[in-house]
């Protein structure tokens, strides 16, 4: 029993160092200046157009490169519980430099250890916003199913990009 245990602990130690090693492979080199509250604002209203058009009630938060908030927004008729998920979707997307969705498809493939780390949210919804190569903070998204989180964010950022 004890070289069974033994045997799946090298296993699970395994399947993280290998899921990590593909989680880095396209993660912006570095952090850049933080993103403007005007841009903040910028993002969150293309976000509120996708979704209005939609016909969904949602929330968005951007958050600066630490992961801390600047701008949260909540849609009248959105539920309690994505008020507090958007900001960790974003959150986690600023200081790991990479989309949530990353991690959900990290977790779907069986890396189950990306779960153990803190700060980790596997659900797609949290993109992170690069300028220049350089991660200068994160949106989150939520209110929907993860697709269409992801979708919405997507969207918001691309309405931005040229700004």
């Amino acid at each position: 029993m004890r070289k069974m245990y033994k045997s799946m602990k090298v296993l699970a130690m395994a399947a993280t160092m290998i899921g990590g090693a593909s989680l880095a492979q396209n993660a912006p080199k570095s952090y850049g200046p933080p993103v403007t509250l005007a841009r903040a604002h910028a993002i969150v209203d293309a976000a509120h157009r996708e979704a209005k058009a939609r016909n969904m009630a949602m929330a968005f938060a951007v958050v600066l490169p630490s992961g801390d908030p600047i701008l949260l927004e909540v849609m009248d008729g959105t539920q309690a519980a994505s008020i507090t998920i958007a900001p960790a979707k974003a959150r986690s997307a600023a200081r790991f430099r990479r989309p949530t969705k990353v991690f959900a498809d990290a977790v779907a493939a069986g890396n189950m250890g990306m779960l153990t780390l803190d700060e980790i949210v596997a659900i797609e919804g949290g993109v992170p916003i690069v300028d220049d190569g350089r991660v200068i903070g994160a949106l989150g998204v939520s209110g929907g199913t993860a697709a269409e989180d992801g979708e919405i964010a997507a969207a918001a950022l691309r309405a931005v990009a040229n700004d």
